[in-house]
């Protein structure tokens, strides 16, 4: 049996998967409740947060990525520096964790698969607790947004995934061995 065809499917759940993750950085994290949703597009043009060029228009829905500019705009100000390099650090390490676990699932490690889709989600939390601790979501004007719930859909395929991976590879490796007794006996 070919070793590759065993390990297909749970590669490419753990690729799709960790490719999904990576751009949940970048899917709406946070989104404007219906009260400020109506006014951010009643002025849609205006500005929201000059300094990274976002408008009202588009601070409906804020991905992660765009909290991780906010918070360096915010660190090179002055303003709440400790707070929001805390924010980047942990931001980047969530993104750091998926780019891992892409790059172990392209390489087929299972368990570097699993162990950074753990601390990928785990970072997440921290976020979350983060920024509901600070009183930043839920707020009157902005709730949760897709994200952070998916995240944890995402995390579980991909470590479900990577399980099915280190099973195919013990299966691959026991046909190997049994084809090379039968290989030698003959």
């Amino acid at each position: 049996m070919n070793k590759t065809k065993l390990m297909r499917y749970p590669v490419l759940i753990t690729i799709i998967g960790s490719v999904l993750m990576l751009l949940m950085l970048f899917l709406p994290f946070a989104s404007a409740t219906e009260d400020y949703k109506e006014k951010l597009l009643k002025y849609e043009d205006e500005m929201y947060v000059e300094e990274i060029g976002m408008t009202n228009g588009e601070a409906v829905n804020i991905s992660l990525f765009e909290f991780g500019k906010m918070y360096v705009e915010a660190a090179n100000q002055g303003m709440h520096k400790e707070i929001s390099i805390a924010c980047i650090v942990i931001i980047s390490l969530f993104a750091g964790f998926s780019i891992l676990t892409l790059l172990l699932s392209l390489f087929k490690k299972s368990m570097g698969i699993i162990i950074f889709d753990l601390l990928a989600i785990g970072t997440f939390k921290i976020i979350c607790f983060d920024f509901e601790d600070r009183g930043v979501l839920p707020s009157s004007s902005f709730d949760w947004g897709i994200v952070s719930w998916m995240v944890y859909v995402i995390g579980i395929l991909v470590f479900a995934g990577a399980i099915w991976l280190f099973v195919e590879k013990r299966k691959a490796k026991k046909i190997a061995k049994v084809e090379q007794v039968a290989a030698v006996q003959e």
